[in-house]
């Protein structure tokens, strides 16, 4: 076993910096409860391992569960890798709608209430402060662009309403093509967390996104 994993109490390899949380140990859950359990550590996992190399039973070692026990929330490991894209879109849209200082429903007006560049550094701002999780969208992203993949129709789907919302962010700024400017934007910031990915103790996300900003805008 490499340097960068751990072994749960049954020999199952766990990711080396995956922390038993305290309620792992809580003696009952509500079905809620057990469901954000179980995706917070679907979250860590998938993230340092992918989907072809994480496996139900390192969730369920994690959250002190038996492998039937995670399946009786999530159907199968697919169904298990959707859930935590889901949830982690629903919490980050939340997020930059309380950024934007706008209601969730508003991000999908159009016209917006708010420009481009607002928008991308809230995003930048956002993704700042959660690596891990900007980490598991790129696996995921990266992943996913075969079509066999239980991610595929996902990202895909993905992509058309993020390329929307930055567009019409782009269109309300006055740009002629605000399609095109929306594709450029999120490609350019898609490459800058890569490089932020892989510096985190020198790369400044946030500012690197300003000084594109301020020479490119």
């Amino acid at each position: 076993m490499g340097a960068d994993s751990k072994t749960s109490s049954t020999g199952v390899p766990l990711p080396s910096d995956y922390q038993y949380s305290e309620s792992s140990k809580k003696a009952s859950f509500t079905v809620e409860e057990r469901k954000e359990q179980i995706l917070d550590a679907a979250t860590h996992i998938i993230g340092k391992n992918g989907f072809w190399g994480f496996t139900v039973r390192q969730v369920a070692e994690a959250c002190n569960l038996t492998e039937p026990a995670i399946l009786y929330h999530f159907k199968n490991k697919e169904k298990l890798l959707v859930a935590v894209l889901s949830r982690r879109d629903d919490i980050d849209l939340h997020n930059m709608a309380s950024e934007l200082h706008v209601g969730l429903d508003r991000l999908w007006a159009d016209p917006t209430e708010f420009g481009l560049w607002d928008l991308c550094l809230a995003a930048v701002q956002k993704n700042s402060k959660q690596p891990e999780i900007v980490r598991l969208y790129t696996i995921m992203q990266g992943e996913s662009l075969n079509s066999e993949h239980p991610a595929y129709a996902y990202f895909q789907n993905r992509e058309r309403w993020a390329t929307s919302l930055f567009a019409r962010a782009a269109k309300h700024d006055g740009y002629d093509d605000p399609a095109r400017i929306s594709q450029l934007v999120l490609s350019e910031m898609d490459g800058m967390q890569i490089r932020w990915l892989r510096d985190l103790g020198h790369f400044d996300l946030v500012e690197s996104w300003k000084a594109f900003r301020e020479r490119f805008a």
